[in-house]
């Protein structure tokens, strides 16, 4: 069966395929022809959106004869009636009984049932739920920093509002009015926000969970737009429901006396106090979640990959089925190496079976000579083979003995490079170099010629594991090494139509695949995680400026509508200091009470986000502590510009036009 995508690739719209004979002389068959029996719906994912062929699998009798070899991923589909608990309880008992009856190569090791969604999607569904919290509070702010502006809109017209009632207005036509005004600026406010992502189409699909990308929608869809003005024309009504009331049904008598007295009401300002309180909150809550990622990506960047990954070039060279034999592949890999490492510019090229963050598995049992296993030992390790100059190209650091390298070839001793785990887990304060291991009774033994620094091969979530690794030489026919690394100076994707070419030239059959440089591969590990921190530092900032201006307009208008008790003030003798302390003192105030809620939010929302951290817990006290520290000091800043009006203002003016 071929993909849909293989499908247009090669055949366009013509649905006659199935049935046709095509000859698989790229990707992963060779030049074996094989007959099309299906194509995969466009939906179709199975692990990975990189295979474009499914073929049946077949082992040479030695292969299927072998247990220590680990690097198959089996698919099974529910009977109806069985959940994913029970399969998974029945697969521990039947991995449990197979350990018991081949306790070589099967000791210790077990079986996990997890749902396919589960597994191509990952965290991707906390993603998703993370962010769309991080966008409803980011609404929230807003709309609250909206209800803000009309309450005030709506307090510095309450004079107006209350000669129109004395002359004969309703109460309902001037809650309509305030609806109207409400509604042109929510709508206004969605006509502009549908049109930044339109502008910013590239930046929007970046942000994209790399696990969603192949779902996307285009942003004209109906369905979003419909949403789009929905949200819009509900926040409109909902948030000035509040200022609409209150200009509705407030006394005209009192209005005219508060109006006369300068004074804003004391509902009114309690409301507005409120929502000034809940931006405060939302903006810490979103301010942390986006620090406890900043700290995450900080402690992964800062882990040592144990490898040099700068100026990499990788790319996989599916070996065909003329290559079958390991005594026909030394010659294909050195020639393509010899004309790799012609070209100006390389550093080193080599072939290996399985790259650092390519694959969790490739694994195989193992013994050391000598050795009497123990209960807690793992009984496997991760096998990587490459050619001569493999570890050297990878910059591997030894840390005892020696790397491999042309000594290590199929007539020399059979020799092995292993990992400070293993040495650490099974010869714990002994020298490594010159032990011998084997992976089962019938095969010979290797004897240990270097130790060296772990690699981060199976990506940065899952611990450190025993590592072997062997000459191509040397290793089994059923590992074949189609992986190829060169390392160059300057950029490593510039090289890849030179190194394609030399391919070519040795075998024009040979397929090449997967051109990366081995930076972005490290990136796809970690690109979630860059979105949603790019997303939640860009949300975290919004609220921070949406709730300063909140703060802002609460006491600016404050301050307006207190400037006759401040002219009074001031003319009994009140210093600026303490009209400026008057003023600064209700936003700070209203800001600790903000921190302090927004604090216990975080505290109990964060943890939901625990899958997605890395090296920091989600209470991490010096992320709150920061966190709180730069709100403190941009809301005082916030405060700190109406208080200095309020310490400008003449009494001799205010007291006159009074």
């Amino acid at each position: 069966m071929i993909s849909h995508a293989l499908w247009q690739r090669r055949y366009g719209s013509d649905p006659g395929i199935v049935g046709r004979t095509i000859s698989m002389s790229v990707e992963r068959v060779g030049d074996v022809k094989h007959e099309v029996v299906g194509v995969a719906p466009p939906s179709f994912v199975f692990l990975s959106r990189e295979i474009d062929y499914w073929v049946p699998m077949q082992f040479s009798p030695e292969e299927a004869a072998t247990r220590g070899n680990h690097f198959l991923e089996v698919v099974a589909r529910l009977k109806p009636d069985v959940t994913a608990e029970a399969a998974d309880s029945e697969m521990r008992t039947i991995a449990k009984r197979l350990s018991e009856q081949y306790p070589e190569s099967n000791r210790d090791l077990g079986a996990v049932v997890v749902p396919i969604r589960e597994q191509v999607l990952g965290d991707t569904r906390v993603q998703v739920v993370a962010l769309m919290t991080a966008a409803a509070a980011i609404v929230l702010i807003a709309c609250a920093n909206l209800a803000s502006l009309l309450l005030a809109r709506a307090s510095v017209r309450r004079g107006e509002y209350a000669v129109r009632l004395s002359l004969g207005a309703s109460r309902g036509r001037l809650a309509r009015q305030v609806l109207v005004e409400a509604m042109c600026l929510s709508v206004s406010g969605g006509v502009l926000g549908l049109a930044i992502p339109m502008l910013t189409t590239t930046f929007v699909e970046r942000i994209v969970p790399v696990g969603l990308q192949a779902f996307t929608v285009s942003l004209m869809d109906w369905h979003l737009l419909a949403f789009a003005a929905t949200l819009s024309i509900a926040t409109g009504v909902l948030f000035s429901l509040g200022p609409a009331l209150q200009s509705a049904h407030a006394s005209t008598a009192e209005v005219l006396q508060q109006h006369a007295r300068g004074n804003a009401g004391g509902r009114s300002r309690a409301f507005r106090d409120g929502l000034v309180v809940l931006q405060v909150a939302a903006t810490l809550v979103l301010l942390v979640a986006a620090g406890l990622m900043l700290r995450t990506l900080a402690n992964l960047n800062a882990i040592d990959l144990g490898f040099d990954a700068n100026n990499l070039l990788t790319m996989q060279a599916p070996l065909m089925p003329k290559y079958a034999e390991p005594s026909t592949r030394p010659a294909f890999y050195e020639r393509i190496i010899a004309g790799i490492r012609a070209l100006p510019g390389v550093r080193g090229a080599a072939f290996g079976s399985m790259l650092p963050f390519q694959s969790p598995g490739y694994t195989r049992t193992f013994s050391i000579e000598g050795r009497r296993p123990r209960p807690e030992d793992e009984q496997d390790a991760l096998v990587r083979i490459g050619t001569d100059d493999y570890l050297q190209t990878l910059r591997v650091t030894p840390v005892e003995g020696r790397l491999l390298d042309t000594r290590d070839g199929a007539d020399a001793p059979l020799a092995v490079v292993v990992n400070e785990t293993l040495v650490r887990q099974f010869l714990p304060g002994q020298s490594a170099l010159g032990r011998r291991i084997r992976f089962n009774p019938t095969e010979p033994w290797f004897t240990i010629v270097g130790v060296v620094r772990d690699v981060v091969e199976r990506g940065y979530q899952q611990k450190s594991k025993s590592g072997i690794y062997m000459a191509a030489a040397q290793g089994p026919r059923f590992f074949p090494t189609i992986s190829l690394i060169v390392r160059v100076d300057g950029d490593p994707l510039g090289y890849a139509g030179a190194v394609q070419r030399i391919v070519r030239d040795v075998d024009p059959d040979q397929p090449i695949r997967l051109i990366r440089s081995m930076t972005d591969i490290i990136g796809l590990t970690v690109g979630d995680r860059r979105q949603q921190t790019t997303l939640l530092v860009v949300f975290g900032v919004l609220a921070l400026i949406i709730a300063s201006l909140g703060l802002y307009g609460l006491l600016a208008q404050t301050v307006s509508a207190r400037s006759r008790e401040i002219g009074i003030r001031m003319a009994l003798g009140a210093t600026w200091r303490s009209v400026m302390q008057m003023v600064m003192s209700r936003g700070i105030l209203l800001t600790g009470a903000g921190v302090g809620i927004g604090a216990v939010l975080a505290w109990s929302l964060t943890r939901a986000m625990e899958s997605l951290l890395y090296g920091v817990g989600a209470s991490d006290p010096l992320t709150f502590g920061l966190v709180a520290s730069l709100l403190a000091a941009v809301s005082a800043v916030a405060c700190a510009i109406p208080a200095m009006r309020a310490a400008r203002v003449d009494p001799m003016l205010v007291l006159r036009d009074q």
